[in-house]
């Protein structure tokens, strides 16, 4: 059903958009071209093998803000114990102070302001 209305959607974006590039339209990209009309709306002109389309820039979908450190660190005492979360599970492991290697110093530096102590 999904693809079923994403297909008829773009397909009614195809149908408005207009085969023609404005006057003022730059070229933001190759293929990809943006202006903005006399109503002050911007615009986005897509070439597709099939059609050329004419999205709004508020229709475009905005970029996935990154997670700034998906790593948690535990002092132990002795020892970190290291998690992170991806995006098919979540990875635990626990190192001695003394055997940590450059790979978990430099995680050790990025998340020095998110490390917890744990109490036993």
């Amino acid at each position: 059903m999904k693809k079923i209305c994403v297909f008829a959607m773009l397909f009614a974006a195809c149908v408005v958009a207009e085969d023609k590039i404005p006057a003022s339209g730059k070229e933001a990209q190759p293929e990809n071209h943006s202006y903005t009309d006399a109503q002050g709306i911007k615009w986005t002109i897509r070439h597709t093998p099939f059609a050329v389309l004419k999205l709004k820039d508020s229709d475009l979908a905005a970029p996935a803000p990154s997670q700034a450190n998906p790593m948690t660190v535990t002092d132990l005492g002795d020892s970190f114990r290291f998690e992170r979360n991806y995006p098919f599970g979540h990875n635990v492991w626990t190192t001695k102070k003394s055997e940590l290697n450059d790979a978990e110093k430099g995680l050790l530096d990025v998340a020095a302001a998110t490390i917890t102590t744990e109490k036993k």
